[in-house]
């Protein structure tokens, strides 16, 4: 079964600036993807983290005690038509699991680690010159250093592994080691921002990338989270229930096909390539707060944009939107 959807030209176009963006930025180094406990240090002290609900009553953590977090997301995405001449349909699950905690240290330093796993899987004809899965595994190690009530700074190594179908052929060339500078600013407890730079040596095309995020609570039940590799208008419904009605998040990464890929399909040029692959998702989702400590969160939606760009290669097929429905855990300790 195909899926289609129709858009205005100005929601399209855009979509499109987001698409252009999110390669020129985000793709290249896929930082983004696991950096967002890392860089974005804890906020003002009325909220707990972008995730938390404020209406929740939190209670006051003891200082220098490590505070952990593990996310579990799961999302199925419908089957739709293949473009550029490949015929048949694809089908997608994706899988994400992450980890972070922070060690606080003294009154301004405080140790972050962060770990995450992503893997896509993706239904289609036998014989398909597409990848059957991608697969991100990344850490991050960094250091915040409190430089005033409003101020910090932060640094991070960030090392990662991509794979395309699975384990069996690890190369050099699927490890990249990035980094990441910046700051912080909290001017009060209803705006937050951070800011800095990614070094990303496996780009060739943006070896540097800059980092944005913006948290502003413009009214008492609305806040807006402007950042990647989620964006999100929130509406706190209730002390326990936070509503997105409107969010864009997106996913993918830079890939090194190895020097076989294309043999067994009869292309030959796809063979030791760089393959980019973007995917940008609009949909709306709900956050439930079973403690304070316990969020259970579900999305959906619909993909409307997907592309597997193998570099040099003349290929860069597309699959047509799709609806998608996410379900996701999240615990604190």
């Amino acid at each position: 079964m195909s899926y289609s959807f129709s858009a205005k030209p100005r929601l399209t176009s855009l979509l499109l600036k987001l698409h252009w963006w999110y390669v020129r930025i985000v793709i290249p180094g896929s930082l983004l993807l696991v950096t967002a406990p890392l860089l974005f240090a804890d906020p003002a002290p009325a909220t707990v983290d972008q995730k938390d609900l404020e209406g929740v009553a939190v209670e006051q953590q003891p200082k220098h005690l490590l505070q952990e977090d593990v996310s579990l997301d799961y999302s199925y995405v419908g089957d739709a038509d293949l473009r550029s001449g490949l015929g048949g349909h694809l089908g997608e699950q994706t899988t994400r699991f992450g980890y972070s905690v922070k060690a606080p240290i003294n009154d301004q330093w405080s140790l972050r680690f962060g770990l995450d796993y992503n893997r896509l899987d993706f239904g289609q004809p036998a014989g398909s010159p597409l990848p059957y899965n991608l697969q991100t595994l990344s850490a991050s190690f960094g250091a915040n250093y409190k430089v005033s009530d409003q101020w910090g700074v932060f640094v991070a190594v960030m090392p990662r592994l991509e794979l395309i179908d699975g384990w069996n052929q690890i190369e050099s060339q699927d490890f990249q080691l990035g980094g990441a500078i910046g700051a912080t600013y909290d001017p009060n407890q209803d705006l937050s921002l951070r800011f800095g730079l990614a070094i990303n040596p496996g780009s060739l095309d943006t070896p540097v990338l800059p980092l944005l995020g913006v948290r502003w609570h413009f009214a008492k039940p609305w806040t807006l989270n402007f950042g990647f590799p989620r964006t999100s208008l929130d509406y706190q419904l209730l002390p326990n229930l936070r509503l997105s009605p409107v969010e864009v998040n997106f996913n993918g990464g830079s890939f090194h096909t190895s020097k076989t890929y294309g043999n067994s399909v009869g292309m030959a040029q796809l063979n030791d390539r760089q393959l980019d692959y973007t995917e940008v998702r609009v949909g709306s989702g709900a956050d439930y707060a079973v403690t304070k400590d316990i969020h259970v969160g579900l999305d959906a939606g619909a993909v409307v944009y997907r592309k597997f760009d193998f570099k040099d290669a003349s290929f860069s097929p597309k699959v047509d939107p799709a609806p998608y429905v996410q379900l996701g855990v999240k615990v604190g300790f």
